[in-house]
């Protein structure tokens, strides 16, 4: 059931390659209602949503994210910039706001430069580990 949930929210984020913005509870709520499109008893609609809503963050983190794995940017996996620029950023949000995903042409500036500082971040970050790992094996 997990992959075809997973199948799914694929296939509606697919389906949206215009929508403006997409957030994981509204990619969560869409797919609850195609699998269960009558109303559930609002304790097992309120978990299911929530669960929904954990597996669409992590759908969308792993497509539009800056390490993730589903990232059409990071062909050999996850790895190396492969040239092409993924359809969607996140955009900055307050703490503990739920992400969401912009399309890159409508980022704005502030937006783009956000981005830019947080792939810079990360590329830091795994160049100290790989850093890091290269120093023990010589110190060894």
């Amino acid at each position: 059931m997990h992959e075809e949930i997973n199948i799914a929210m694929q296939q509606w984020i697919a389906d949206r390659s215009d929508c403006r913005v997409i957030s994981p509870t509204a990619l969560a709520i869409a797919v609850l209602q195609r699998f269960e499109p009558g109303r559930l008893e609002p304790h097992i609609e309120y978990t299911s949503l929530e669960h929904f809503k954990q597996m669409a963050r992590r759908v969308l983190a792993h497509r539009f994210g800056e390490e993730g794995d589903d990232n059409p940017a990071y062909e050999d996996q996850g790895q190396l910039f492969s040239g092409h620029l993924q359809d969607r950023y996140p955009i900055p949000r307050k703490r503990n706001a739920e992400p969401q995903y912009k399309l890159r042409f409508l980022l704005t500036e502030r937006e783009r430069a956000w981005n830019v500082e947080q792939l810079r971040k990360s590329a830091s970050a795994r160049l100290a580990h790989a850093d890091a790992l290269e120093a023990e094996g010589l110190a060894a």
